[in-house]
């Protein structure tokens, strides 16, 4: 990256300067090659493929990302920078509008779910573009969903592979386990990636962890730390099931004097989950109570107790969940609740055949076992480096 691209990426973001992260991977990228970007909340991964957009302003990146919730955070982010961009997904009215621009090549950046990526109107839209970069936003998914919950994930790589172009490849997470890498190069047709792997403890996030030997001590240590915590921030609650979440909110309103008014809800059943995630963000209701489903790629700073109710399905999903607390950079903390009930219900729940699944389970399992501290044992697990 020379002064003058650096320049421009700095006054387009508003920054004074890149992070050293974010210089060597936005460095790399602008000379064609493609990367893989491991790294915490706050070290700037999205500035790394956003700026890719003012080093080509008269090509097409694509970004595929997971949720709604994190097209629009970053459509947002671009329009505030005049950035010309739009994303596809379903249920948006636009959509059609959203085509009709890509054709006439209005769009500087597309931003769309592995489930559009079918859409053969959106394919010939792409093909009068020159796609300079396709980016994959939290990568990690790729590996936690596309056997089962979200098989369209397997197909990144095919539509990749049949663009017009051979585009730089950029893939971004902050929890990638060490075996996951290589399947991730190889789905996507990454040739020769650099690897950059940013710091990945947070100073600010403390993680904890306790034994619960049944659901009444898991709801008693529920009420203990939001008792703590009720007037530092906002809570986020997570459950494994929308049965849990339900289960929650009722305990949350009969029996620790909390008002329904207070408490937002986020699973794959509700319909207004839009309007439950903004009543949160205002600040309108201050406990989140949801599964896995809440806050991925959502910027809530002020979020100062991250409740993780059960035992979740692997170390990068549980980091992922404590990693949305305090991303102000103030002090917060991460409580995981967990017993061997957990253990077995998530056993029973995934496949016997899925066998990464199962060790992912187990790996979580021994941590919570035999780690006195938490977050050394966590990032223990994933990918080392610094920079």
């Amino acid at each position: 990256m020379t002064n003058k691209q650096e320049k421009m990426i700095c006054n387009t973001f508003g920054i004074s300067k890149p992070k050293p992260f974010q210089k060597k991977v936005i460095t790399d990228l602008s000379d064609g090659k493609d990367v893989l970007g491991l790294a915490r909340t706050s070290e700037g991964k999205s500035i790394c493929f956003l700026s890719m957009i003012t080093l080509h302003p008269n090509g097409l990146l694509i970004g595929i990302l997971p949720t709604v919730a994190l097209m629009r955070d970053l459509v947002q982010r671009c329009e505030d920078n005049k950035i010309r961009v739009s994303c596809l997904y379903s249920g948006n009215t636009e959509n059609t509008t959203v085509i009709e621009r890509l054709t006439h090549r209005k769009l500087q950046a597309i931003f769309v779910a592995p489930e559009r990526l079918s859409n053969p109107h959106l394919w010939k839209a792409i093909q009068r573009n020159s796609v300079h970069t396709v980016v994959v936003d939290e990568v990690h998914c790729l590996t936690e969903w596309g056997n089962e919950f979200r098989p369209m994930y397997r197909n990144i790589g095919k539509f990749i592979k049949d663009l017009p172009a051979s585009p730089v490849i950029a893939a971004f997470s902050a929890t990638v386990m060490p075996d996951d890498i290589s399947y991730i190069v190889k789905s996507l047709h990454m040739k020769n990636p650099v690897i950059h792997i940013g710091k990945l403890k947070r100073s600010n996030l403390s993680l904890k962890k306790s034994f619960v030997k049944n659901d009444a001590a898991r709801y008693a240590k529920v009420r203990k730390a939001i008792q703590k915590y009720d007037s530092k921030g906002k809570i986020v609650i997570y459950c494994t099931r929308v049965c849990d979440v339900e289960d929650m909110r009722d305990f949350l309103i009969g029996d620790c004097d909390i008002s329904a008014s207070e408490i937002a809800l986020c699973h794959s059943r509700l319909s207004d989950r839009a309007e439950q995630e903004a009543r949160f963000r205002s600040g309108k209701a201050h406990i989140m109570i949801a599964t896995s489903a809440f806050g991925m790629g959502v910027n809530i700073s002020d979020i100062r107790l991250i409740i993780v109710s059960q035992l979740p399905f692997s170390v990068a999903s549980f980091y992922q969940m404590a990693g949305r607390a305090g991303r102000d950079g103030k002090r917060a903390k991460a409580l995981l609740l967990w017993n061997d009930a957990d253990f077995q219900m998530n056993l029973d729940i995934i496949s016997d055949t899925d066998y990464r699944a199962v060790d992912a389970v187990n790996e979580l399992y021994a941590i919570c076992e035999s780690s006195d501290d938490l977050h050394d044992a966590v990032i223990g697990c994933f990918a080392k480096g610094g920079v």
